[in-house]
């Protein structure tokens, strides 16, 4: 009986826990934290990416993509990333509900004391360079399985006896 009340103790306070309201003070934090850590700035580095594999895929269709029309797409890109990501809240209410659903005003405000650090302003200050690094990197690995995936995927066709038209 002892260890069904405990369980149930443990359960009621991980559900309160988590019950903490998202108060305008935990918003705070968390722009605070969006602040120091430039995650805002992670729809600009989106509008980047796509805008450096739009330029490849045409420059892969027609050999030459003059100056012009590179500023125009990557203008446009960061224009409607801005507009799609900042301008219209969409990041911070789903930063909001995120860190709200993970993390509890006391944690947040450790988050941000930590980034306030010397190690922690070098990790936010280096952390968007890290993220693009990352994501050009994973995005070359992913593109140069292509040919191993066609190959793949034409055996396991074959062996099924699927007839591709």
């Amino acid at each position: 009986m002892i260890k069904v009340l405990s369980l149930i103790c443990i359960l009621l306070a991980s559900h309160i826990s988590y019950a903490e309201e998202l108060s305008p003070a935990k918003k705070k934090v968390i722009d605070e934290m969006l602040e120091i850590t430039g995650a805002l700035r992670m729809a600009e580095m989106m509008g980047n990416a796509a805008a450096g594999q739009m330029v490849n895929a045409l420059r892969a269709q027609s050999k030459t993509v003059d100056a012009k029309t590179v500023n125009v797409i990557k203008d446009e890109m960061s224009s409607l990333m801005h507009e799609e990501f900042i301008a219209n809240g969409f990041m911070q209410n789903l930063s909001y509900d995120i860190y709200h659903k993970h993390f509890t005003l006391a944690e947040l405000e450790k988050i941000v004391a930590f980034y306030k650090t010397e190690v922690g302003n070098k990790l936010a200050a280096n952390l968007p360079q890290i993220t693009q690094e990352a994501m050009q990197k994973g995005q070359q690995h992913g593109m140069s399985l292509g040919p191993k995936m066609q190959q793949r995927l034409m055996a396991r066709f074959a062996k099924e006896g699927i007839a591709l038209p």
